[in-house]
């Protein structure tokens, strides 16, 4: 990735596998599939068919499962669809409580190759939104 895109993106994407759902429109797309996720937004691979698709521009919510066991600690936000088609759903996140931005970005620390970046960009970040140029 050059660091147009990665400028582009605001955050670093890390790869994870987890069960993701994504509910817009009373619409809801389930994955245990390859997801790729920043303190942003999502990408995940779903079951390839008409039905897996969302309408761009949609208001929805993600939830990423964390844990599986009795008490299922999951990370919940708002979004929006941002890219969708057959196999693949993009979401840009627009809010996330508390505790679901602490469990996103410890997600993220652990999961990245270069944590001192991840650190740099989540203090030169407001939230979840990139600074303003």
């Amino acid at each position: 990735m050059s660091d147009r895109s990665s400028n582009r993106r605001g955050f670093i994407r890390v790869p994870f596998h987890t069960e993701v759902e994504i509910t817009a429109d009373s619409r809801t797309v389930l994955s245990q599939k390859d997801l790729d996720v920043s303190m942003s937004g999502l990408r995940l691979t779903v079951d390839s068919g008409d039905d897996s698709t969302l309408a761009i521009g949609a208001v929805c919510n993600a939830r990423i499962i964390l844990a599986a066991s009795e008490k299922r600690v999951a990370i919940e936000a708002a979004g929006t669809v941002v890219r969708s088609e057959p196999g693949s759903v993009a979401i840009e996140f627009t809010e996330l409580d508390l505790d679901s931005y602490n469990h996103l970005r410890q997600l993220i620390l652990n999961n990245t190759d270069e944590p001192e970046k991840a650190e740099e960009e989540f203090s030169s970040h407001w939230g979840i939104k990139p600074p303003h140029s």
